[in-house]
C-alpha cells in the first residue's frame, strides 16, 4: 500500500512528539503500537473515524491528518509570513480574502 498524506502525517507526528512509543501510548484507546507503525508507514489504511479519532485525541482540528503538513515544514519564507499575519484575523475576514484570492485578478 503506497503512503498516504494521512500516513506521512501521522508520522511526522510521530517524530516531533518525542518518538514512536510516546505518540503510541497517547493513542492507546484508539490503537495499539504494531498498527500505529503500520498505519504510518502506509502499510496499513486510515480510514475516516480512526483520522478523526487520533485527531481528537491529540486535540487537533478536523482535517489535520488530510492536508499536506509535511509540504508546511518546507514554505517559503513569504508563505509563511502571509500565514503568520492571517492566524490571527476573524475567520470571515479570512474567508472574503480567500474568495478574493480564488477570483483571480480582474482584467
Amino acid at each position: 500500500m503506497p503512503r498516504t498524506i494521512r500516513s506521512r502525517n501521522l508520522d511526522l507526528i510521530r517524530w516531533l512528539d518525542c518518538g514512536h512509543k510516546h505518540t503510541a501510548k497517547k493513542l492507546d484507546a484508539i490503537t495499539n503500537t504494531n498498527y500505529l507503525s503500520k498505519m504510518a508507514t502506509g502499510e496499513m489504511e486510515i480510514s475516516d473515524r480512526k483520522a478523526r479519532s487520533i485527531e481528537k485525541t491529540l486535540d487537533f482540528p478536523v482535517g489535520w491528518l488530510d492536508r499536506d503538513n509535511v509540504a508546511l515544514i518546507m514554505t517559503a519564507a513569504i508563505d509563511f509570513e502571509l500565514h503568520r499575519l492571517l492566524v490571527d484575523y476573524p475567520e470571515d475576514a479570512k474567508a472574503g480574502l480567500v474568495k478574493f484570492l480564488i477570483a483571480g485578478p480582474k482584467q
